[in-house]
């Protein structure tokens, strides 16, 4: 597993930990009740996160994702108006138990082409070194250079089996773009 680099960290752990970020000087940071964020959570009608090039936008509170068709994912979308620059990353934390289990993986997508796929997802740590969080980076890409402006979608999808697990906890949804 690869591990994600401490500013995408520190906002990830700050995230979980702490009920107020604190954000780089250079940027602001956006706070969103998941639940009040316009759409439906569908691919055809994601979450609407808005512009976020300059700043970090968090969506608390996100509920479960569950087992069973229709439960499994949940659409974001967020548009930059100019390229991601280092560091950047996309994802979700989360705070795992022994009775959840399943983490919130992430994939990247602009269109109907996949952009970044979970696989290409960093894990974040708590101190004690339980995993809190999976971000894709988007500045810099795992095959070098910036995420493009535009809109994109970000799919964030339970992968354990119903046998593992049938939920994941409560998430945070994090896009931080400098």
């Amino acid at each position: 597993m690869r591990r994600v680099g401490p500013a995408a960290a520190a906002v990830a752990t700050a995230v979980v930990s702490t009920p107020v970020l604190a954000a780089p000087a250079s940027a602001a940071t956006y706070r969103y009740d998941c639940r009040r964020l316009p759409g439906n959570g569908s691919y055809s009608h994601p979450l609407a996160l808005g512009n976020v090039t300059g700043r970090t936008v968090v969506a608390v509170n996100c509920p479960p994702l569950t087992s069973g068709a229709g439960y499994a994912n949940r659409y974001f979308s967020f548009t930059l108006t100019r390229p991601a620059r280092v560091p950047s990353c996309a994802g979700a934390s989360f705070a795992l138990s022994a009775g959840q289990r399943s983490a919130v993986n992430p994939s990247l997508s602009r269109g109907p082409y996949t952009v970044m796929h979970t696989g290409a997802g960093l894990w974040t740590y708590n101190r004690s070194g339980v995993a809190n969080g999976r971000h894709l980076p988007l500045g810099p890409l795992p095959g070098g250079g910036v995420l493009a402006a535009g809109t994109y979608r970000l799919d964030l999808q339970k992968l354990d089996s119903p046998l593992r697990s049938l939920s994941t906890p409560w998430f945070n949804v994090v896009v931080a773009v400098s």
